[in-house]
């Protein structure tokens, strides 16, 4: 006949093993697991969208680079010379360009984020696995004091890592878009406007912007005209970018990060 300690001990115990039983699932399928899949691809929709705007970024700074190179001479294009009136170009230029790698750097994060989510919420798994293993052995040896600093430790952290930080992602792929659709929309209309004769889609076929140079090549007046429109609307164009990027950089740092303190905050007081 068990004693009366030990029937109190065995539904704890039958609790644990099921708990070790879910957080062993966890560990194994964490590709499966819809909150991870849910976050990867919050993280990869940030990433593609980044993308885009780093191509269009590179091929502005494209088209202002080959400008600032142009020679206006007897009315014929060169490329190359000592006269080159689109000099002016090259601070936009420069600030384009650290915009442009402050982009990539961001989609860059955003990559490994998505890549690297699934395996860090299994690590969490795995840390809640151990926990729950030190606990059922101590108490299987028949030490129930309180749970040991390391127990304590490796469930915080578990928890931390398998279930908090994809749900902070989740809640923010909730969010984000909605939070930031208005300052979105309209810093992409100002974008859109400003280069909107500077075809930047159709780079690769030549049919866009290094289209425009090569007819412009005869038509000097159109091509100084395109420069100077970006010239003369750069404070624009260059805020305009400098708030998209602070919406990439609140999609999938800030809010998160937020979302996952207050997570923390209410773990630790419930």
């Amino acid at each position: 006949m068990p004693t009366p300690t030990q029937a109190r001990r065995r539904p704890a115990i039958l609790f644990l093993l099921v708990l070790a039983f879910v957080a062993a699932l966890g560990m194994i399928s964490y590709r499966s697991n819809p909150l991870t899949r849910e976050a990867e691809g919050y993280a990869t929709a940030v990433a593609a969208t980044s993308a885009t705007v780093y191509v269009t970024l590179r091929s502005i700074n494209a088209f202002l680079s080959t400008a600032q190179e142009v020679e206006v001479s007897g009315g014929a294009v060169f490329v190359s010379g000592s006269a080159k009136p689109l000099k002016a170009l090259e601070p936009i230029d420069d600030t384009v360009e650290r915009v442009s790698s402050m982009v990539f750097a961001l989609m860059v994060a955003t990559g490994v984020v998505a890549v690297g989510i699934g395996p860090v919420s299994a690590v969490g798994w795995g840390m809640i696995l151990l926990s729950l293993v030190i606990d059922l052995i101590r108490r299987g040896i028949g030490r129930l004091s309180e749970k040991t600093a390391m127990e304590r430790q490796l469930l915080r952290y578990g928890l931390l890592f398998g279930l908090g930080v994809p749900l902070a992602f989740v809640l923010a792929s909730q969010m984000a878009d909605w939070m930031t659709a208005d300052v979105w929309a309209a810093n992409d209309a100002i974008v859109r406007e400003i280069t909107a004769e500077v075809d930047l889609a159709d780079v690769e076929d030549g049919t866009g912007l290094l289209g425009n140079l090569k007819s412009a090549m005869g038509e000097v007046e159109r091509y100084q005209a395109l420069a100077g429109n970006l010239y003369d609307r750069a404070d624009d164009l260059l805020q305009s970018y400098v708030m998209i990027l602070a919406v990439f950089v609140f999609k999938l740092l800030l809010l998160p990060a937020l979302l996952l303190g207050g997570l923390i905050a209410f773990s630790r007081r419930f």
